[in-house]
């Protein structure tokens, strides 16, 4: 396995709370074969309950109390943005997350920041790389101009930090996509509690590979090799 898919294994095994030997994690070539593996670990753990489902029901209710809502107001395409505020909108994700006691997604920027902190990282890095590239072969700087584009990369990591309160979005922002995110982040701690099925530790295991591997979900199917079929290293 490479880099890549170790992490993902590393994220699988912490996601679920196991450990998997090295002896098994080589053999995992497709997608199939890591829902097997994991499925073995987790001998004794199996609950027909589905825990998406319970999660779900659970979010509502949680919606109804925290927000006055009633049960016309939700169901699993509203959009999560409409049901957290956006008046001080940061405490009240924070405050609904500790007081559920569940991780939650973390808030992202409006689209008119992220612009601005993608352009920012694509000015500074980039074009510090470029800066450093001409003093040196053109005007025989030492090596230490290569600073200047990790001046860049640290800078933009600055100005991302400081821009932490002009995150409000929710994303995912689907109660159902939200709900099986919300489950994802969260499944070790709900297995441990209540077992697990088989139908949606293929689902998390998938949600993993195709967060971290940049991939839509529908392209992460059973029989797609890791490496060959997916591009994972």
């Amino acid at each position: 396995m490479g880099l890549d898919s170790i992490e993902i294994l590393m994220t699988v095994e912490k996601t679920f709370g196991i450990s998997i030997p090295d002896k098994e994690a080589e053999k995992i070539i497709t997608v199939g074969d890591f829902h097997n593996v994991v499925w073995r670990r987790l001998e004794g753990k199996h609950n027909d309950k589905c825990k998406s489902q319970t999660l779900f029901y659970k979010l509502r209710q949680s919606f109804f109390d925290t927000f006055n809502l009633s049960k016309t107001d939700i169901n699993l395409h509203t959009s999560l943005n409409d049901i957290f505020p956006k008046d001080n909108r940061r405490h009240i994700y924070f405050d609904f997350a500790n007081k559920n006691n569940i991780k939650l997604p973390d808030l992202v920027l409006t689209k008119p920041w992220t612009t601005f902190l993608n352009y920012f990282s694509f000015t500074t890095i980039l074009g510090g790389l470029v800066l450093s590239s001409i003093l040196i072969i053109f005007f025989n700087y030492s090596k230490w101009a290569l600073l200047i584009p990790i001046a860049g990369i640290i800078l933009t990591h600055y100005i991302s930090q400081l821009l932490n309160p002009k995150r409000i979005i929710v994303q995912p922002a689907t109660i159902k996509e939200f709900t099986q995110q919300v489950l994802t982040m969260n499944y070790s701690t709900l297995t441990q509690e209540n077992g697990t099925n088989r139908k949606e530790v293929e689902s998390v295991i998938n949600n993993i590979i195709a967060d971290m591997a940049g991939l839509d979900l529908h392209e992460v199917t059973p029989e797609k090799k890791i490496a060959d079929d997916l591009g994972i290293d």
